[in-house]
C-alpha cells in the first residue's frame, strides 16, 4: 500500500510539473503547413543576394576607407572570416543594449567605426561580404529558452541573435560575428544549437524567426520591431516545438 501511494505522489508530481511547464503554452493556431521557414529567400538564386539593401549599400567613399585595410585572396571560407576578424580589431563595441537596433546604416557604422551589438555587426559583416562578391542573408533568432521563460512570465526581456548565412562553395553557411562558423548548415531548418554543449531539453538554442537581405529589408526599423517579432514567436511556441533540437551542427 505504501508504494501505491508513493506512485500516485510521483504521478502528481509529474502533472504539477507539466502544468506549470506545459500547460503555459497556448495552442497552435498556425497552419503551419504554409509556413515559409525560407522566409522568401530563394536560395536557388545566390546572385539575387549580391544585391544590397537601403540598409546595406556602401558608398565608395565608405568603401575606399575601408578597402585596403581587407587582404583576401579569393572568395572562400577565409575570407569570411577575415572580415569578421578585421570587424573585430578596427571596430569597438558600444552596448546599446538593443536601442540602436535600425538606427545605423552600414555607411554610419563605417565611419563611426563603431558596433552597437549583434544587429549592426552582423548588418556591417553582411555588408562588407556582399561588397567583396559574397551572397548574403541577414537572419534575426530568437532564444527559445527566452521563449518559455517570457510566457511563464520569469523573463519579460529580450533575447536572441544576429547572424549571416553566406554563399561561399557553392552552398549556404552560416557565419557569427566571432568569427565562427556552421558549413554543414540548412537554411531551410529554423532551430540552431548554440555553441555551447550544455543543452536544456532542446531549449538551449536559437530559432529564426525573419530573414532578409538586411535588418529594414524583413521589416525590422527598432527595438520595437524586434520586441514584437520575438513574442510572435513566444506565443507560438506549440507550433515551432516540433523543430527543437531537430540538428545539431558543429561549430568552427
Amino acid at each position: 500500500m505504501r508504494y501505491c501511494w508513493i506512485a500516485i505522489a510521483v504521478v502528481l508530481l509529474l502533472a504539477c510539473k507539466r502544468e506549470q511547464e506545459g500547460d503555459i503554452i497556448p495552442d497552435c493556431d498556425l497552419d503551419m503547413e504554409q509556413y515559409d521557414f525560407a522566409f522568401g529567400i530563394d536560395y536557388d538564386q545566390p546572385e539575387k543576394y549580391l544585391i544590397p539593401g537601403d540598409m546595406s549599400e556602401i558608398d565608395d567613399t565608405s568603401w575606399a576607407d575601408i578597402r585596403e585595410e581587407i587582404k583576401i585572396d579569393s572568395l572562400n571560407l577565409d575570407g569570411i572570416l577575415t572580415v569578421c576578424h578585421w570587424m573585430n580589431r578596427n571596430f569597438r563595441f558600444e552596448n546599446a543594449g538593443g536601442a540602436n537596433i535600425g538606427s545605423y546604416q552600414v555607411n554610419d557604422l563605417i565611419e563611426s567605426r563603431t558596433f552597437y551589438g549583434c544587429h549592426s555587426a552582423a548588418l556591417l559583416i553582411s555588408s562588407v561580404l556582399r561588397k567583396l562578391g559574397y551572397p548574403v542573408v541577414m537572419i534575426e533568432t530568437a532564444s527559445i529558452l527566452w521563449a518559455y521563460e517570457f510566457v511563464a512570465e520569469t523573463n519579460q526581456g529580450m533575447a536572441g541573435h544576429v547572424m549571416s548565412e553566406v554563399y561561399v562553395d557553392d552552398r549556404w553557411i552560416l557565419v557569427d560575428n566571432n568569427a565562427t562558423c556552421v558549413p554543414d548548415y540548412d537554411c531551410l531548418n529554423p532551430f540552431i544549437n548554440t555553441q555551447s554543449t550544455d543543452f536544456y531539453y532542446n531549449r538551449d538554442g536559437l530559432f529564426v524567426i525573419a530573414k532578409g537581405v538586411d535588418i529594414w529589408g524583413y521589416g525590422v526599423q527598432s527595438h520595437e520591431d524586434t520586441h514584437d517579432l520575438m513574442i510572435n514567436f513566444a506565443h507560438n511556441l506549440a507550433c515551432f516545438e516540433g523543430y527543437f533540437g531537430s540538428v545539431e551542427y558543429r561549430w568552427r
